[in-house]
């Protein structure tokens, strides 16, 4: 049976075995493939990945916060390559750096700094062990999110998560959702709707959480399972 193709970019060891786990054949991208539309050539899926800041320039708002930490050229490629997989559908999952940089990219915004603007909220930087659970969010019923991740749904809804991020979703983009937030009210999880505002067909949905730390120990395999059956069901490619 064919394992779909699922791009990802600026990779690393945890993204690509959750990702071969669930049943893909995984390409690294790189800036060096030409356009987002050349990179994107056949693919099946595309998984954006944790990193640095967004340059804030990019969603409106002049100065950078001190702790902000920027790489011009990873905007440069994944923003584009963001949008040019929206336009066409392509199955997406977006994790931490990769939901905000989805967000920008679809006309959202971001908070820079967590700690410094929200003084009073959870502490969402739990750097070690990686596998850590810093907070639980509360997942919207009836969401994409809350079908794919069911099975590690706690009685009341909310989903453990580890965390490892100093900025989140603020101003959402048009044409997705909020999925889940955490009790001090951040946006934990966006994804894109249809026209009449229900989960749009096929899958596009980020988290600031990082499942792929699960790989291992299969707490998260749902999220990944479900991304990768939607990329195998894009194929044959239009």
């Amino acid at each position: 049976m064919k394992r779909p193709v699922v791009g990802v970019a600026f990779a690393q060891s945890d993204y690509t075995a959750a990702l071969e786990a669930a049943g893909a054949e995984v390409r690294e991208l790189s800036p060096e493939a030409g356009s987002a539309e050349d990179a994107l050539q056949g693919l099946d899926g595309i998984l954006l990945t944790g990193g640095p800041d967004v340059r804030p320039a990019l969603y409106g708002v002049a100065e950078p916060h001190p702790t902000v930490v920027i790489d011009d050229g990873r905007d440069a490629f994944e923003l584009p390559l963001a949008r040019a997989a929206l336009d066409r559908g392509l199955p997406l999952l977006a994790i931490c750096r990769g939901v905000q940089v989805l967000n920008v990219a679809a006309g959202g915004t971001l908070v820079q700094d967590l700690p410094s603007e929200r003084p009073d909220g959870l502490n969402h930087s739990v750097t070690r062990p990686v596998t850590a659970i810093s907070h639980d969010v509360a997942v919207v019923p009836g969401s994409r999110l809350a079908e794919v991740v069911a099975p590690n749904l706690k009685s009341d809804g909310r989903l453990d998560v580890n965390s490892r991020h100093h900025q989140a979703v603020e101003r959402v983009a048009p044409g997705f959702v909020v999925s889940a937030t955490a009790s001090d009210g951040t946006i934990e999880a966006i994804e894109a709707i249809d026209a009449l505002g229900a989960p749009r067909a096929g899958f596009c949905v980020g988290v600031q959480w990082h499942p792929e730390n699960f790989w291992q120990t299969g707490e998260t395999a749902s999220l990944f399972t479900s991304f990768v059956a939607a990329a195998a069901r894009f194929w044959p490619r239009p």
